[in-house]
C-alpha cells in the first residue's frame, strides 16, 4: 500500500480525501477541525500538518487517527518522509507515526493486549523509538523510550536515571540520531511479533536508509493480537503545557509505503 499527495490540489485535506486515502481510518482529530492541508514544497505537493501555538496532544493542537488493516499482521513495514521548517522549536518534543495493534496502549494507558511503537523527536530533534508492550515494566506508566544510536547498541533505553540528569539527553551527542531543519528524512519501521510469552519479537528502525534502532522485544503474551493498525500521531507533546510550542508549527509528510 502506498499513500503519495502529488496528485492532490493544493489547499485543506478534506475529511473525503483523508477517507479515500486512508483506508479503515477510526478516531480523527484535527482532520475536521482543518489543522492539515496540502501545500507545494520543492516544486511537489505534500501532506502538511499544523501544529498549534500552546497546545498539547492532538485534541487541540496537532492531529491523530488509526488506519486499521482489516487483519492482523506477524510482521509489517512502512516507510515515509517527514520535514520540519528551518526554523522549527523541538521544545521538549513530541510524536510520530507508527504501528499499533491489538488495545493500542498509548497516552499512558497501559491497556493490556496490545502494543504500539510510534517515534518521538525530542530537545534538540533527537530521535526515540517509543513503546508500549506487554514486556515493559509495570511500574512504568508512560511509554518506554529507546534512542535512535549510530552507535553499535541500538537497544539503548532511557531509563529512570537518565531522566533524572536530564541534561545528558539535551545536551548533543554525535552518535544520536537527529531530525535536521529543512531536509527531508526517511523514517522507515520494521515490527515482526513475538512468539507468544518469549521475548523474540523485533522492532528496527532506519533513518535516511541507517540502521538507528534495534530492539529484541515481548510485545505479546499470547497470538490474541498482531500489527493490526497505523497510527497516525503528530502532536507536541507530553501531558502538561510545557512541551507545547511557543508559534504554530508545520511538520510535512509524504510518500508513505507499507509492506506485509
Amino acid at each position: 500500500m502506498e499513500i503519495s499527495f502529488n496528485d492532490l490540489p493544493v489547499g485543506l485535506y478534506s475529511e473525503e480525501t483523508w477517507r479515500k486515502q486512508w483506508p479503515g481510518v477510526t478516531k480523527p482529530r484535527g482532520v475536521a477541525e482543518g489543522r492539515l492541508s496540502i501545500v507545494e514544497l520543492d516544486h511537489e505537493h505534500v501532506l502538511c500538518v499544523t501544529c498549534l501555538k500552546d497546545q498539547t496532544g492532538p485534541e487541540m493542537g496537532g492531529t491523530s487517527w488509526s488506519t486499521r488493516f482489516g487483519q492482523s499482521y506477524g510482521e509489517a513495514t512502512v516507510e515515509y518522509k517527514v520535514r520540519i521548517d528551518d526554523n522549527f522549536d523541538f521544545k521538549r518534543g513530541g510524536k510520530l507515526p507508527g504501528f499499533c495493534g491489538g488495545t493500542s496502549p498509548m497516552g499512558g494507558r497501559n491497556t493490556p493486549g496490545g502494543f504500539s511503537a510510534r517515534v518521538m523527536w525530542r530537545e534538540l530533534g533527537m530521535m526515540t523509538q517509543y513503546v508500549y508492550f506487554e514486556g515493559k515494566d509495570s511500574m512504568k506508566q508512560w511509554g518506554q523510550d529507546y534512542i535512535w544510536t549510530k552507535a553499535e547498541n541500538k537497544q539503548v533505553p532511557i531509563t529512570s536515571d537518565m531522566w533524572k540528569v536530564w541534561d545528558t539527553l539535551k545536551t548533543h551527542h554525535d552518535e544520536r540520531a537527529y531530525l535536521i531543519p529543512g531536509v527531508w528524512h526517511t523514517i522507515k519501521t520494521h515490527v515482526k511479533m513475538n512468539t507468544p510469552d518469549k521475548e523474540d519479537g523485533k522492532l528496527i528502525s532506519w533513518l535516511d536508509d541507517e540502521e538507528v534502532c534495534n530492539l529484541t522485544l515481548q510485545f505479546r503474551k499470547d497470538a490474541s493480537f498482531g500489527i493490526d493498525s497505523f497510527k497516525f500521531s503528530v502532536f507536541f507533546g507530553g501531558n502538561d503545557p510545557t512541551w507545547a510550542p511557543d508559534k504554530d508549527e508545520k511538520i510535512y509528510f509524504k510518500d508513505f509505503k507499507f509492506s506485509f
